[in-house]
């Protein structure tokens, strides 16, 4: 037997899968279909559209059943129906509205359930009416937008309360919103801004300052001014800033210097173009080793060693990167 045939009579099918069979036999109450890996699937013969005959290409959807005569039980009439709903699932982001029928409505919120995903809808989310109704609500559809979620344990957290103003405003890269802080977690937090978009914060963008934690900069509840910092077309993801609205401390630093300054501090790393100096005003300049050197393809490690002191003379200055060059050889000429 060769390998290939192996594999083939090794093909497993699972529940919910849907396949290509060919129909082999059509009985008086049902119709067989030749799946492939040497298998064979049967479903009901009413299920069978008229315009299909022996040899056609049908599409099956296995229920995970055996018969008694070891075939799988295959279904045709939930194929367009399972079709659209895996559609509807590839489809679904943060901004997409769905309809789930609530099956539980707890202390927290409203619990249900949508194709195959565990639906919440705290009541912080939920509209007025439906909160103080929330006893009537059970069994009935809900019709609501996605806010979280979480394909890995296949849940959703989802909002009604953000549909009654429900269109989101455009916005650009630059512009500047107030924006509600709605989860504060250790590295990021969630912010609804005034356009109706959801939006992160990371703590990159949070502040200037060294932080351990997000609750060191915005507290849940609170409103801030972001700035956006990315966002796609539809809106589905906006990445906001706080501490783009703020002067950097490194602005301050370098704006006071100018070329020909002289400058003090310590080698910090040693790389084949040259070596980083951080200065004693805590920025990092470099010093080009074929700047600093009269001799040809001289190695960085030759000139510089690691941790210590040196003094220089400001080369260059970048103010859109920050980025300092310093020559510690001798003071440039002055024009």
């Amino acid at each position: 037997m060769k390998m290939s045939d192996f594999d083939i009579t090794m093909t497993q099918y699972n529940r919910g899968d849907i396949i290509t069979g060919t129909i082999v036999m059509i009985g008086e109450s049902e119709v067989v279909v030749a799946l492939g890996g040497l298998k064979e699937g049967v479903f009901k013969k009413e299920e069978l559209p008229a315009a299909f005959k022996l040899g056609d290409a049908i599409l099956v959807m296995v229920t995970g059943e055996i018969d008694d005569k070891g075939c799988l039980v295959v279904t045709h009439a939930g194929v367009n129906k399972a079709l659209e709903e895996k559609q509807r699932l590839n489809d679904l982001k943060v901004g997409s509205e769905f309809d789930f029928v609530v099956s539980e409505i707890g202390t927290a919120g409203f619990a249900g359930e949508f194709s195959g995903y565990h639906v919440f809808l705290p009541y912080g989310q939920c509209t007025a009416n439906e909160f103080e109704n929330k006893g009537e609500l059970k069994n009935n559809p809900i019709h609501a937008a996605v806010i979280e979620l979480n394909n890995l344990k296949k849940s959703i957290v989802c909002s009604t309360k953000i549909l009654q103003s429900n269109q989101i405003t455009p916005v650009a890269v630059g512009d500047i919103l107030s924006g509600k802080v709605i989860r504060v977690e250790e590295k990021y937090a969630l912010v609804i801004l005034a356009n109706n978009a959801r939006a992160k914060l990371s703590i990159k963008d949070a502040s200037w300052q060294h932080i351990n934690s997000m609750e060191e900069v915005v507290t849940l509840g609170e409103h801030y001014d972001f700035m956006v910092l990315e966002c796609n077309t539809d809106f589905s993801r906006v990445t906001v800033g706080l501490k783009q609205l703020q002067t950097s401390p490194l602005d301050a630093k370098f704006d006071s210097l100018k070329i020909g300054d002289e400058v003090e501090g310590e080698v910090v790393k040693i790389m084949p173009v040259g070596a980083l100096i951080k200065l004693t005003n805590g920025l990092t300049a470099l010093a080009v080793t074929r700047e600093n050197s009269d001799r040809a393809n001289v190695a960085t490690h030759h000139i510089y060693k690691l941790h210590t002191q040196v003094s220089g003379y400001i080369s260059r200055l970048d103010s859109e990167t920050h980025r300092i060059n310093i020559i510690t050889a001798k003071k440039p000429s002055q024009n």
